[in-house]
């Protein structure tokens, strides 16, 4: 399991073989796991079940919905590759991709006559990081299950990193404005 999209491969293979589910519900789940600053898309979650299934690591069989003669939905399963797959994931050290890409390739290569535009850039990722920010909310008490312990954990590593782009955007920010005043 490698790429871009291994974290959220991984996620969700820990989410089936904790209890198997439709599309609809696994994408809910990880919502709920990994919170809204992943913004994860149901659209994605069936691409990425597509692939699983490919590899032999979910099963998908179609049963009835509950509540319903007539309807069915697929859901997916474990195999017997999951558990090792989830091991090996758990173990694997994933690089560290900075949320910031993207702008910084901007700042790399800006010239003098993109200020205005590289400003206005830094302060919507900043209002979006501040946005985000406060849609993580780690827990006020201590946790009281293992599985609160590590959203608890995994939200409040989320928010440090959102605090450190928004002061580094308005550390850019000031230093571009600092620079431009000498400049005048």
């Amino acid at each position: 399991m490698r790429g871009a999209s291994t974290p959220l491969r991984g996620a969700l293979l820990g989410l089936v073989l904790e209890r198997p589910g439709h599309g609809g519900e696994l994408a809910h789940r990880l919502r709920t796991r990994l919170g809204e600053t992943w913004r994860i898309d149901g659209n994605d979650v069936y691409r990425l079940l597509e692939g699983l299934e490919s590899e032999g690591l979910v099963a998908c069989r179609e049963e009835p919905v509950r509540g319903k003669k007539h309807g069915k939905r697929v859901v997916y399963h474990p195999t017997e590759s999951t558990s090792a797959a989830v091991s090996d994931w758990m173990q694997m050290l994933l690089p560290r991709e900075p949320v910031r890409r993207g702008i910084e390739a901007k700042i790399a290569v800006a010239r003098e006559a993109d200020v205005p535009d590289l400003r206005h850039a830094l302060r919507r990722y900043e209002r979006e990081c501040l946005e985000l920010a406060q849609m993580v909310t780690p827990s006020a008490g201590e946790p009281q299950t293992w599985t609160a312990l590590f959203l608890d954990c995994s939200r409040e590593g989320v928010l440090r990193i959102l605090q450190a782009e928004i002061d580094w955007a308005g550390r850019t920010l000031q230093r571009i404005e600092e620079h431009a005043a000498k400049m005048a």
